[in-house]
């Protein structure tokens, strides 16, 4: 009997013990920050601290002294990114950051790669180096993008004693950039801190702070210079989805097939295209037509949108529209944009496809709606030329929602897409697009307006509850955002380099995306017709990119959906706590069992004896 209650004690003991041994342990790494010193800026360090404990995936932050909301933002969007970007269980944890600084410092993402870095070493449990450290903003994809006040933060870094700081590629001349581009700031402003022309940061950092200093593309740089562990991504080869491939090519062929209608209308009421007109019309059908051969139906799609704009536009002209006539087609495509717009509402959105589809077809019919508008807010009445171009484009902006919808009959994984998720996921994409977008205006100022008011556009719509246009319009402008940032101090030699980067990661997302069952359709399309601007138009090219690399891992965003079974299954089964339990239960039964036959052994040699 007491043999029994022993090894019954034992089992029980055991079976507890992983739990009690959970022990949450700290991670730490420092970080580079620029505080307002006068009337410049100075370089401070802070420390970052990650403890992980049970729970599921929630994130929490303290800081010292406080920060912006923007802090916050940027914590759980650069956690999000090293989940998906790892493939880490990130669900069984709850995340407790913490950041101390000795004063105040200047808000925004740029501890974003430092946080996502420290995210992946702390789930993984990697062994790595506290005296190297990373400063750049973390972006989708996980690629690392550029911060301002690199210098000033280097010599941050090696007061406090720190041998390596990993900066985002292209950033080693930034300082010089920052010179030429904060021009708009107060004249007072102190120039004192930059970098020589005759240097860069790389330099700068060897010969004046005994500091090595590297560029890095990609998170997977990041963890692996700091923890001498290689999880990078291998080369892959992206795939083109058969139906996607099915449904695009019928895209195509629709807008192309109206540019042969409009040739054929205007031939029949006896009209001839002008010189430059015809020109333009030519060269867009060619390039429509390389591409199609190439299979890039998207990008051939686009041409010969532009190509109906160009003939509808003509034809108007050549007709002569009176004001009453343009005002009556105004009021049909206005109608037709409202109907379709209703059909779209009714669709059932489930996969990330619906969501991209539904994202498209609105965004095109807001761009009707605008258009009208146009016309309404005018005091003085437009001219009929310029009415009449107005209405081209609105009528085949319509018509490309048209050929759009058709992707509702793609196929793919289900996610939860319901309106709380759809809410959420549109106010953290406006706070991403909005922090990039504040980095992008303390250099270029008014320049950079037009992103500013396209968040408004994307806030106004979250007010309305036109969530798909919300996350579409934000979307947009965190790309744009990306794409000036990430080319800011960037010699234009290095240009290229930076696109093939960023090329090479969209096209790991979308591989990884599309093995787990979800086809980007936008990313793919918009991928596509940045590789077909590589060579002629780089910076369009990395805008594109940009666009594509947002539009590719949406996923990250939503929960996929489960049915009643599977979510007991992952809830219980899949936690860490079950784990560790069923862990120390094997362990258990095997030392019972060795004590068993210890215990048999020596009652033999008993009996023998």
């Amino acid at each position: 009997m007491k043999k029994g209650l022993c090894l019954v004690t034992i089992l029980f003991c055991l079976f507890l013990f992983p739990s009690a041994l959970a022990q949450a342990q700290q991670y730490h790494l420092k970080l580079l920050a620029v505080q307002e010193e006068g009337k410049g800026y100075q370089g401070s360090d802070a420390d970052l601290y990650l403890e992980l404990k049970e729970g599921s995936g929630r994130v929490f932050l303290e800081t010292f002294p406080l920060t912006k909301l923007d802090t916050q933002i940027s914590t759980r969007f650069a956690k999000e990114i090293a989940c998906s970007h790892f493939k880490l269980p990130c669900d069984e944890y709850d995340f407790i950051y913490t950041i101390k600084a000795k004063s105040t410092i200047i808000g925004g993402p740029s501890a974003g790669a430092a946080l996502a870095a420290l995210t992946a070493i702390a789930v993984l449990d990697l062994p790595y180096d506290q005296q190297v450290t990373i400063t750049g903003t973390i972006n989708s994809g996980g690629v690392v993008g550029p911060v301002g006040g690199v210098k000033e933060k280097l010599e941050a870094a090696s007061k406090a004693g720190l041998k390596k700081v990993l900066i985002p590629l292209g950033t080693a001349n930034q300082s010089l950039a920052e010179r030429e581009l904060g021009s708009h700031k107060s004249s007072n402003s102190s120039n004192a801190s930059l970098v020589s022309n005759n240097s860069n940061l790389l330099q700068y950092g060897k010969e004046k702070l005994s500091l090595e200093v590297m560029e890095v593309v990609d998170l997977d740089m990041v963890v692996k210079e700091i923890t001498g562990v290689d999880l990078d991504h291998k080369a892959v080869t992206v795939t083109e989805d058969e139906n996607y491939a099915q449904i695009m090519k019928g895209l195509q062929e629709a807008l192309c097939a109206r540019s042969d209608e409009l040739l054929a209308l205007i031939a029949q009421d006896g009209f001839v295209l002008d010189n430059e007109s015809s020109a333009t019309f030519r060269a867009r059908n060619e390039s429509a037509y390389n591409a199609s051969l190439a299979h890039d139906y998207y990008s051939a799609a686009s041409y010969c949108f532009s190509n109906d704009i160009l003939l509808r536009t003509f034809y108007y002209n050549k007709q002569n529209l009176s004001r009453v006539e343009l005002l009556q087609l105004y009021a049909l495509i206005e109608k037709k944009a409202a109907n379709l717009e209703s059909k779209v509402h009714n669709e059932s959105i489930e996969t990330i496809s619906d969501l991209q589809t539904a994202m498209v077809v609105e965004e095109r019919l807001q761009d009707v709606k605008d258009q009208f508008e146009r016309i309404r807010s005018q005091e003085v009445p437009l001219d009929l030329r310029e009415m009449r171009a107005i209405l081209a484009y609105a009528e085949e902006r319509f018509y490309s929602a048209v050929a759009w919808f058709q992707f509702f009959s793609m196929n793919g994984k289900k996610f939860v897409l319901d309106t709380a998720s759809l809410a959420r996921s549109c106010q953290e994409k406006i706070m991403e697009s909005e922090e990039r977008y504040q980095y992008a205006a303390f250099f270029l100022g008014p320049q950079v307006q037009f992103i500013e008011d396209r968040i408004a556009r994307a806030r106004e719509a979250l007010e309305k509850k036109a969530f798909t246009l919300c996350l579409i319009t934000a979307a947009q402008a965190k790309a744009n955002a990306n794409a000036i940032v990430s080319s800011l101090g960037v010699d234009e030699s290095a240009l290229p380099q930076l696109l093939e980067s960023k090329r090479k990661t969209v096209e790991r997302v979308i591989f990884e995306n599309s093995e787990d069952g979800v086809f980007p359709i936008l990313g793919y399309s918009y991928y596509q017709y940045a590789v077909s601007l590589q060579e002629k138009d780089t910076f369009n090219a990395l805008l594109y990119m940009e666009n594509a690399l947002e539009m590719s891992d949406l996923s990250m965003y939503f929960p996929e959906k489960r049915n009643v079974f599977e979510r007991m299954r992952v809830s219980f089964f899949g936690t860490r706590d079950f784990k560790l339990q069923l862990e120390g239960f094997v362990t258990g039964v095997v030392v019972v069992l060795v004590v068993l036959v210890l215990l048999s052994k020596r009652k033999k040699r008993s009996i023998l004896s």
